[in-house]
């Protein structure tokens, strides 16, 4: 019996010194950003400047404009686009995904590339349920 209990001590001693350096490396996962990382946010957008800027394609045509963004579970960041909407008061409004937005045009505006208003309004309505 007493055997028992010390290889069943030394077993629990050795998963504990094996976990322990493991334990070290999640919880360093969850740091915060490095400065280079902070450096690469800090020349970032922040959502409410570009909230309400007009979208045009690549032939400069209006599209719409930016109504509002969604962070998915999957990771990604979506844009919603009120499409036809020159004044930010409606559209119809669909999501794309916010890396296919060219943010630094000249002109200001944001570009969404390959688009047509006519083929974005075909796409079904953007409603969000988790308001």
């Amino acid at each position: 019996m007493n055997r028992f209990r010390l290889s069943w001590s030394a077993a629990v001693v050795v998963a504990i010194v094996t976990l322990i350096p493991w334990a070290d490396r999640a919880t360093a996962q969850e740091v915060a950003l490095t400065p280079l990382e902070t450096t690469e946010v800090a020349r970032g957008y922040r959502a409410e400047a570009i909230k309400l800027k007009r979208v045009v394609n690549d032939k400069n045509e209006t599209i719409g404009r930016i109504n509002d963004f969604i962070f998915g579970k999957d990771g990604n960041t979506y844009a919603i686009l009120a499409v036809g909407d020159f004044t930010g008061l409606g559209g119809h409004p669909i999501a794309v995904p916010f890396r296919n937005l060219k943010l630094d045009d000249p002109s200001g505006s944001v570009v969404l590339p390959g688009a047509s208003r006519s083929a974005l309004e075909k796409l079904p309505v953007f409603v969000n349920n988790n308001r």
